[in-house]
């Protein structure tokens, strides 16, 4: 059975594919060319991590990785939070949410995807790298926001909070 595809004509006789192409790439040149932030994808293999019968859950050290892929993209660390435990005086100062854009196009020409639960790796400084986990991946970017003029849906934002240290320990 094959998938029914429709045209999208919409915007055409102001904005069409070629339009469209020539004003993603020159998004793409800005973002990935002149921006260059770097984080680093650490995938869930979702096939060889185990996980229990009940709850669908793995210990940290039993998640398995696919290889750390290199993605330039858009980024925002936000302030660090101030928390405290049972409103008492136990309290940690963690970082804010890391939320970055990143084009679907250079997901696919490295074939890797983002997912709920991944681990994305953010260098703050020279001598630090701080891990995140995914929280929100973004996969439905057809809103107006992420395209353009409503034509097509063309960059994902993806919203990470700080995963705690002894929780990320990659396998790959």
């Amino acid at each position: 059975m094959s998938k029914k595809r429709f045209p999208i004509n919409r915007l055409g006789k102001f904005f069409d594919e070629i339009d469209f192409g020539i004003e993603k790439e020159m998004a793409r040149e800005y973002l990935e060319g002149d921006l260059n932030f770097v984080v680093v994808l650490f995938q869930v293999d979702r096939k060889e991590t185990q996980v229990d019968d009940v709850y669908g859950e793995a210990k940290s050290g039993e998640i398995r990785f696919k290889t750390p892929k290199e993605l330039r993209v858009k980024l925002a660390l936000e302030a660090a939070e101030n928390k405290s435990y049972s409103g008492g005086m136990n309290r940690i100062l963690d970082y804010g949410q890391l939320v970055f854009h990143i084009f679907q196009d250079q997901l696919d020409e490295l074939n890797c995807d983002i997912s709920y639960g991944d681990y994305i790796g953010y260098a703050d400084r020279e001598d630090n790298v701080k891990y995140f986990t995914v929280t929100n991946d973004g996969k439905i970017f057809s809103d107006n926001a992420h395209t353009r003029l409503g034509y097509k849906g063309y960059y994902r934002t993806i919203t990470c909070v700080s995963a705690d240290s002894n929780e990320f320990l990659p396998k790959y």
